[in-house]
């Protein structure tokens, strides 16, 4: 069930996970206490998937689960494959969710559904720092209580520092620290076939919790991100100009805003149309998309 061809999903190595909750599924969680000390309070059906996250070394003696998070709409969590596997990683993440099911299902047998078919992974490149992927782990209740708590929070931004430049922000920011993005970017000379996979790709992606980065500009990267935000996907976009005084997002992004889902990037000066700005913003895009 690998993602990326290119990586052994038997091989040695350490993958942060995401699990989305099926729309029909009660919440898993929900989040109190203040932001010194954010509080989980898992539902039922939280602590069955908590038990079979713990229990992952029993269906394979070399998974060790090292960081996990039971949100109200999701799950992550960190998992070492100490030693090479003898079936993909997704074989047992498959064994996980098959095992929730049963167990969620014997106590609430009106439940169809308990997450979304798949999940979203990403493995530990030798660039990559796990402390980043544990700290973000650890955080995902405070964030979610920042949003709750300070919705100005989630308002214009001036003179904010990414990648080296000085840019206006208007929206969700904390999609910038979300681990799992990818630039939107498509080329007049890419095939058929390269088209397909890279649409594929973006929507499990949006599926499954990542952010979708791109200034969308042709009618093909318009229509991903309409598909991202018809799978309550999230998405950065970026503009070459910048807010006016006392302007705000249209009202279909202002929305999407106030909901947590979309991050808008302006420069503090304005970028001319044309190829060359499109091509600025394109490689931008791949820039913050890069896990640290």
């Amino acid at each position: 069930m690998g993602r990326d061809p290119k990586h052994d999903y038997k091989s040695r190595c350490i993958y942060h996970i995401t699990i989305c909750k099926a729309p029909g599924c009660p919440e898993f969680s929900r989040i109190i206490g203040s932001l010194k000390q954010p509080v989980i309070e898992r539902s039922r059906i939280g602590e069955i998937i908590e038990s079979q996250i713990l229990n992952f070394p029993n269906l394979c003696p070399s998974l060790q689960p090292l960081q996990y998070v039971i949100m109200p709409d999701h799950i992550h969590f960190a998992i070492f494959a100490r030693e090479y596997l003898p079936r993909v990683l997704g074989s047992y993440i498959g064994m996980m969710k098959v095992k929730c099911g049963q167990l969620i299902r014997a106590e609430f047998p009106q439940l169809k559904d308990i997450f979304t078919s798949d999940f979203h992974d990403r493995y530990l490149r030798p660039n990559h720092s796990l402390s980043t992927i544990i700290e973000y782990i650890r955080q995902n209740p405070y964030r979610l209580l920042v949003r709750c708590y300070n919705p100005d929070y989630f308002r214009r931004i001036n003179n904010i520092e990414i990648g080296g430049s000085l840019w206006q922000a208007y929206g969700n920011l904390q999609l910038l620290y979300n681990p799992f993005k990818a630039p939107v970017v498509i080329h007049r000379s890419d095939s058929d076939s390269l088209k397909a996979n890279k649409l594929r790709r973006w929507k499990h992606l949006a599926e499954n919790g990542g952010v979708l980065v791109s200034p969308f500009i042709s009618p093909e990267e318009k229509s991903v991100r309409c598909q991202c935000e018809q799978t309550n996907g999230k998405i950065i976009l970026l503009s070459n100009v910048p807010f006016g005084e006392r302007e705000k997002p249209s009202a279909h992004d202002f929305e999407l805003c106030a909901r947590g889902r979309l991050l808008i990037l302006a420069p503090m000066i304005p970028l001319p149309s044309g190829r060359d700005t499109f091509l600025y913003l394109n490689a931008f895009a791949e820039s913050i998309s890069i896990p640290q």
